[in-house]
């Protein structure tokens, strides 16, 4: 299964979902189905309601409630950096936090499993890439943290800021001299560079209209 990157509103996001999403989503969400309303009233509403009570149990960790665009005429945008990409991503930022391990030469199926990794996203190791590493959705909203909740149909997801990733991304950009143009690839097309230089400038653009019109970002397998 490959992977893609979704940025928009999540009404939008789930209403293309399976046909069940509603019924779960409403179910998990105490919203009622029914009495003559459009799936994407129910989520809409799940949605709002699913926020609402994140910024209640988030309190003071933030500057102010979260909010961002649901609304209907809002933007969204997909793009594929592929599993290699996300993943050479993730190791270039992990071995610039551990440069005392070598770097693998090409990103296989399981890096997920490559040391510099494993210490860098690890519980408490308060890595300066903390929001590239562990998180699959990145509401638009400022905060340095990253926290594990419930995502809208009630299943685990660590969470993260767009806002803050896109900083991160810049940088680790910046550390590697990445202009947002990703590098030739190898005749294997798995190089490190080629596939982290690819998958970076995906990342940030995607990271950057996020931002830019207030829209989560979220991983899509």
């Amino acid at each position: 299964m490959g992977l893609d990157v979704y940025v928009g509103p999540l009404t939008r996001y789930y209403v293309e979902g399976p046909a069940d999403v509603v019924e779960r989503i409403a179910r998990h969400q105490e919203q009622p189905v029914g009495d003559g309303l459009e799936a994407e009233e129910v989520i809409r509403a799940a949605v709002v309601h699913w926020r609402q009570g994140l910024s209640r149990w988030l309190g003071d960790r933030l500057a102010g409630p979260l909010n961002w665009d649901e609304s209907g005429p809002a933007p969204c945008f997909t793009d594929k950096p592929g599993w290699d990409g996300y993943g050479g991503t993730l190791l270039l930022a992990a071995h610039d936090e551990h440069p005392e391990l070598p770097p693998p030469e090409v990103v296989s199926a399981d890096w997920p499993d490559d040391p510099a990794y494993q210490a860098a996203s690890a519980p408490g190791a308060g890595s300066r890439y903390r929001q590239l590493l562990t998180p699959e959705l990145w509401l638009p909203c400022r905060f340095e943290f990253t926290v594990h909740t419930q995502d809208i149909t009630g299943a685990e997801v660590e969470l993260g800021s767009s806002v803050a990733l896109l900083d991160q991304l810049e940088l680790l950009s910046a550390r590697y001299h990445l202009d947002g143009q990703p590098p030739e690839p190898s005749a294997d097309g798995q190089s490190l560079s080629a596939a982290a230089g690819g998958g970076l400038a995906v990342l940030r653009r995607l990271a950057e209209r996020s931002v830019s019109f207030r829209i989560p970002m979220k991983l899509d397998f």
